[in-house]
């Protein structure tokens, strides 16, 4: 009875609901924090409102100016006030869509769609908090882009590669081929991705190295996603000289051997190495094997280990090779 009431609490506190003030203090006071800013956030909207509607009258505090000055203080009121509830509104929207969605999908963190709200959060940011500038300084838009154009095709062509760029990030987010936490590919560059902004994708690979790629790059290169896949097998890929290799059978026991420490992550006979090309200088091979669960720290610790083995193998098999005597020459006398 007791493991029931802590699981529902869990999931009560995970939806920002405070049930648990005991077991879950620090998620409660996150709750009634945020659920105060949202209170305060709305005290001043309707504020706000209330004086850019004129339902609220500001013209005692303007009583000690001089009539010149009255309309310009008026003027300016309006448009700040109007800017003031512009932003608020668009911080509403961008919560209430985020929060909805996170409700719907049981969502806990952050993925593609939430991050691209945010990118078009922003940019509606930007291009809110502009035109509310230009406005202050009673400056049109329509004026500006008029007298101005040549100027702005100039500077269209200057950020053409940061354009396509956010263009290419606003894709890449939407489309769901990539999400954040997927391992891909891309290029040469392997890892987990960790944030997709409107400039560059993020991956962290095995060597806990942060790697940022352009998006036009990820547009333009052949993305291979590894999370994406049914069967979440785990390749290692390597090259054996001739001269180091006995037989494939003995080298597969090896790398079994290896593995035996772990066989409670691993599926049972999933595990086997596969000749993937062979040439003249040796042979080209894929061990592969499947864990029970996706966990990337075990298969950091497998991968290591299973490398280390095989270094070792090959080790041995050079220290024995260069024990052989080199073989005759035919053309020499015997």
């Amino acid at each position: 009875m007791f493991f029931k009431k802590q699981t529902l609490s869990a999931v009560k506190d995970d939806d920002n609901f405070c049930y648990s003030p005991v077991t879950y203090p620090h998620k409660c006071a996150l709750a009634m924090k945020k659920v105060l800013v949202l209170v305060l956030k709305l005290l001043a909207l309707i504020a706000l409102a209330s004086i850019n509607l004129g339902e609220i009258d500001l013209s005692p505090l303007y009583a000690h100016l001089k009539a010149k000055y009255r309309p310009t203080a008026t003027y300016y009121t309006s448009v700040i006030s109007g800017l003031a509830v512009f932003l608020i509104l668009l911080d509403f929207v961008q919560v209430t869509v985020i929060w909805f969605y996170r409700r719907r999908a049981r969502l806990h963190g952050d993925d593609n769609f939430t991050v691209g709200i945010r990118h078009v959060y922003s940019i509606i940011l930007v291009v809110g908090l502009s035109v509310g500038l230009l406005s202050l300084f009673q400056i049109h838009i329509r004026d500006v882009l008029t007298s101005i154009s040549i100027i702005f095709a100039g500077l269209a062509i200057l950020t053409k590669d940061y354009v396509s760029n956010m263009i290419n990030g606003m894709i890449l987010t939407f489309s769901g081929q990539i999400s954040i936490g997927d391992n891909i590919r891309i290029g040469q560059h392997r890892g987990k991705i960790i944030d997709i902004t409107l400039q560059n994708i993020h991956l962290i690979n095995d060597d806990d190295d942060v790697i940022y790629i352009p998006n036009n790059t990820a547009m333009n290169t052949d993305i291979v996603n590894y999370t994406r896949r049914p069967i979440k097998r785990i390749s290692l890929d390597f090259e054996v000289d001739f001269k180091y290799l006995n037989t494939i059978e003995e080298l597969e026991q090896h790398l079994m051997a290896a593995l035996h420490p772990f066989r409670d992550q691993i599926q049972p006979d999933s595990a086997y190495l596969r000749v993937a090309e062979v040439n003249r200088m040796g042979v080209t091979c894929k061990f592969q094997y499947i864990l029970r669960s996706p966990n990337k720290d075990i298969e950091r610790v497998i991968r290591r280990t299973v490398v280390r083995r095989l270094v070792q193998l090959i080790s041995a098999r050079e220290k024995h090779v260069d024990k052989i005597s080199d073989l005759p020459n035919s053309s020499e006398p015997g």
